[in-house]
This record gives structure tokens, sequence and C-alpha cells, in this order.
């Protein structure tokens, strides 16, 4: 990410911020929709399936108010003796709800086909696939149309003022973690303008609701994503040097900390001694199945014996969607090589995760850092002094010294969770490590690494090694976790480690040209068996686009684009691109 410089201030200011949490608790907004995010109505759709897709309902524009179309449902309902049946339902819809028109077509006005990273690149074929690349920005562009703003009710879109950038496919929102690599890749290809306006839309996000929530619809309030807020405007300074900009938005970026220490931190006693960590804990208020997930979460709760389990199990699902890894064997309390576990094995607010917590220390000291550059020394100390309090508590909690690794930690079993997942790496991503000591966690991660199995594939580096049938676990390899891998290896400064990111840039490079070259589409996940071949698994049809995609295949190549190439140290094309070439 981005490099941090470490600031030695006294750790006294820590327990005035943590005190302060406890005192100072937000109402946050969560989802109230009778239609979109519970109710009799959605219940009953859903489980018809009148939508192969869940997601595809909770979409729909309303035709008129909701209490409009509620009291109408409710006569379906009398009249259909509370049982309707799937074609009413389906005649309802047709009448009640349409097509949502909440986005239109937009080309970002500082898009350039030609920008200059492209004159970094070495091989000329690289250097085409990266101007088809660049290429999407121009497709994936969308605003908000006015009337979303102007009747809010019948929409289940929340609404933000600037053009943005996509995910692609069934993906038609802003979500959050995606956005830092899509702002990432704009502003490699000078994008500055449509990078500054997301990053307001986020800004705007946590001004209304008090936090980022998880994607921009109503269902999806209540539940956030990883906590990228403080990077991604980070990097935006670093572009842009605006400091006006960043004095205006300092407060918004320090109100979304606040929120994550006010409702997701929690206490582990671990060797004596007591830390705060976070996890992801999606709000309790919100009842039942995901909303765009609905038919899924309800069938898969019905092993359930009882009502008080079904809701358990609906709320740690949201939890796990907060992590962006839904789902994965990481949030799977009984995976392990002889049990993998199921989806009612969820138990995700109680494990700490790794890269949460390295992002949030990061984000604490990147914000010490804003407040240091606008001269306010005492703020920027009492930011400083969290980081570095966050790093320790890492190190004391999820570093593992005899496996020379960070695991996450299941806070109710109060123990480690030996397993491989590239968010092992993100402490040395995010510099949740000090600097000094960066090299030396590298060294001993680079062995465990090597010796866990999980670099050997031709595809890039899968999301574990635990095959479960989850999107986020073997063999599925998805670029952000590519970036956090190889760009974690390559700031640590130790040179096996920066060698180890090198090849592994290689080969994510050369099976996203594989299956662009193949299919003219970057997928949003890959499979690390087959190089080039989409991904499977999980609960949709594997999305095209795709934002961070292109965003990290921009980033490796103006990291490495001088010397990546599609052929061998000899010259020899390597046969699964050969095929294409």
């Amino acid at each position: 990410m981005l490099q941090n410089l470490r600031r030695y201030a006294p750790l006294y200011p820590v327990l005035g911020i943590l005190g302060a949490c406890a005192q100072a608790l937000t109402v946050v907004p969560s989802c109230n929709s009778s239609i979109y995010c519970t109710g009799e109505l959605l219940h009953r759709v859903q489980l018809a399936r009148i939508f192969p897709d869940s997601k595809t309902f909770v979409d729909l524009k309303l035709v008129h108010t909701e209490n409009e179309t509620l009291a109408d449902f409710a006569k379906l309902m009398q009249k259909s003796a509370n049982n309707p049946s799937r074609d009413q339902l389906a005649g309802f819809l047709e009448q009640h709800f349409l097509d949502g028109n909440e986005l239109e077509q937009w080309r970002p006005p500082d898009f350039d086909p030609d920008p200059p990273v492209l004159k970094q690149i070495t091989d000329p074929k690289l250097r085409e696939f990266a101007k088809n690349v660049i290429g999407f920005w121009d497709k994936l562009g969308r605003k908000v149309n006015p009337d979303v703003n102007t009747h809010s009710s019948q929409y289940s879109f929340l609404y933000v003022p600037n053009g943005f950038i996509v995910p692609g496919g069934r993906f038609k929102e802003l979500y959050y973690w995606d956005s830092f690599w899509i702002i990432r890749g704009l502003l490699i290809c000078n994008m500055t303008q449509t990078a500054k306006g997301m990053i307001e839309n986020l800004l705007y996000l946590v001004e209304k609701f008090g936090y980022i929530p998880n994607g921009s619809r109503v269902y999806y309030l209540g539940r956030s994503q990883p906590p990228m807020l403080a990077a991604m405007v980070a990097i935006y300074y670093a572009y842009t040097d605006d400091f006006a900009w960043l004095e205006k938005h300092l407060p918004t970026v320090e109100k979304e900390l606040q929120y994550w220490l006010d409702k997701k931190k929690v206490t582990v006693e671990v060797k004596g001694k007591h830390y705060v960590l976070l996890r992801y804990f999606a709000d309790r208020s919100g009842k039942g199945p995901r909303p765009e997930s609905y038919f899924e979460d309800y069938t898969t709760a019905q092993t359930l014996e009882d009502a008080i389990k079904k809701e358990e199990f609906y709320a740690e699902m949201k939890s796990a969607a907060e992590s962006g890894w839904d789902f994965s064997t990481r949030w799977f309390v009984t995976a392990g090589q002889d049990v993998i576990g199921k989806l009612t094995d969820v138990h995700a607010s109680r494990i700490l995760p790794v890269d949460l917590n390295a992002i949030f220390a990061g984000a604490l000291e990147l914000v010490g850092d804003f407040r240091n550059k606008l001269k306010d020394r005492r703020e920027a100390k009492k930011w400083w002094s969290l980081a570095k309090y966050w790093r320790n508590a890492i190190e004391n909690v999820m570093w593992d010294d005899a496996d020379g690794v960070w695991y996450d930690y299941d806070a109710q079993a109060k123990a480690p969770r030996r397993h491989f997942y590239p968010s092992c790496t993100a402490p040395l991503w995010a510099g949740a490590v000090e600097e000094y000591d960066a090299p030396r966690y590298a060294g001993r991660l680079v062995r465990y690494l090597l010796a866990s199995g999980a670099l050997d594939f031709p595809g890039g580096v899968p999301a574990s090694i635990l095959h479960s049938g989850e999107q986020w676990d073997y063999p599925n390899a998805w670029p952000p976790l590519q970036s956090i891998l190889i760009g974690g290896l390559e700031a640590s400064g130790n040179e096996e480690a920066q060698k180890l990111a090198h090849e592994q840039a290689v080969i994510w490079m050369r099976s996203n040209y594989l299956g662009y070259s193949t299919w003219k589409k970057m997928f949003e996940k890959y499979s690390a068996v087959q190089p080039g071949h989409q991904g499977g698994g999980g609960e949709y049809e594997v999305q095209d686009g795709f934002g961070w995609t292109n965003g990290v295949v921009l980033e490796l190549l103006q990291r490495y684009g001088r010397d990546i190439t599609l052929h061998d140290r000899r010259g020899t094309t390597l046969p699964y691109v050969r095929q294409v070439l």
C-alpha cells in the first residue's frame, strides 16, 4: 500500500480514545424497508423464485409508494387466502415493479485511451493488453439518475452525487472495497477527476449514514466492508498534493474510523494480557436472510433446528459478507484438514481477521500523517499512538513465531486459525508492522508461503488450499488477494520476498493476458489451476468487467511493466500462453 512513517508517540492517548468509544456509541442506520429488506412480500417473492438470482427482485424500482404497494399486496394475500400462487406473484410484480433505471451510462470526462503509463510497458503485446484494459473504464462508467434522489423511497439504490466505475456484471452499484483497486487503476491512468468523484461518493455516504455500506443499496445497510477509505484518500493525495481537499474531508475519514471503533472492536486475552482488535460484526437489528441472497440463506437455514439458531445464522452470514470474502472456510469454525465444514458453520463475528486489523492499523497511521500535514501535531499523536497500539496487538495476538506467519484468531476458541489464506501478508501490505522489522517478518513469511504449497499454481495464488466449493476458497484466485500478497512482499524490503513478489506478478499477468486473449473479458476471479479461466463456486455466475481486476493489472504493469514479458527467462513462450500468441 503506502509507505507509512513510523511515529513513537506515547501510548497514553490510546486509553482515552478507546474509552471514549464506550461513551459515544453512535446510532447507525440499517435497512428498514418493508419491501427491500424484510417482510412478507420479500419472503413470498424470493421463495417463489420468480427470478433465478435473488438480487434481481431487490434491485427493481417501485411503481407506486411503499405504502401503496404493501396495501395492494395485502389485498392479494386476502384474495388468495394467504397463499398466492407463483403466477399471481409474478402478475403482482408486473403491475408494481419496473426494471431499475437508477443508472445512466456515463463517460468519464478525463478518460484517456492512451495514458503515459503505457510507455512504461516493454512487451508490445502486454502494452496492447493494457490499452484494452484501460478501455474498460469508458465502458464501466455510470452516473445515478437524479430521480433516485427525488424519489428515493421507490428505489433500493442509495444516491451518490458523482459518476463512478461499477465493478461489472450483476454488480451495478458502488462497492466499498472494490473501489480501492478501481481508484488506484484510475489514478495510474491519470483519471484523477473520476477517482476524486468516487472517493467523494464514499465520503458522502459516511456523512449520510455514519459509515460506508457494503454497497450503495438500501439492503446493504447495517454492514460495511474493509475500512480502506483512508488509504484511498492517501493515494489520491499522493498523486495530486491537493491540500485543501485533504483538509476539507479529513474529519469524515476520522468519522468512519470512529464507526469501526464504536461497532466492531472486541477485547481478547492472550498470555495474560488484554488486547483490543476488530472483527466483522453486522448490525443485529437487521433480521432475516440477506435480501440479495434471500432464497439461498433461507434454504440453508432450514437445516437448523430453531428460530434462534436461524437468526444467528443470518447475522453471521451478513458479518461474513462484510468481509468481502463471501464465502470462505476462513469463517467456518470447523474448517480443518479432515473436516471442511459448511455454510451453517460460518461464525465470522468470533474470528479476528488479520487483514481487517492490518488495514485498520494502516488507516490509523495514515490519519495521523494527515493531521501532521495539517500542522495538528496533538491530534496526529493520538492517531499514531492508536496505530502503534494496533500494530502491537496484531503482533501479540496474530503473529505465530513457530510457523512464521500471521494467522486469524478465534476469540471464542482462544486459538489461532492455522490455515493458509493470502490475507496473511496484509500486515506487510498495509504497513501494520514496524518498518525496521518488516524485512525480518518477510523472511519468515517467505519460508511459510513456500512450504504451504499455495504458490505452486500456474494461474495465481488461490484464496485458500481448502476445497469447500465456496468462491473464496481453492481453486479460485482473486485479484485483490494477488495485489495484497504481491504488494506486501514487495513493500517488505526483503530481497527474497521481493523476488517472490515479482514471480507471482508474472504468473498473474500472464494468466490475465491469456484470459483476455481467449474470451475478450476480464473476470471477477480466475482459476489458479487453469490459467486465464474464470473461477467458479458461490451463489452467482462469474461476472466480467471487471473493476478491481482491471485495477490490479494496471497496478502490476506500472510496477513491473519494464521487465515483465510473456516469455520465460530463456526466451521461451510459456505453453499456456503460446496458444494465444
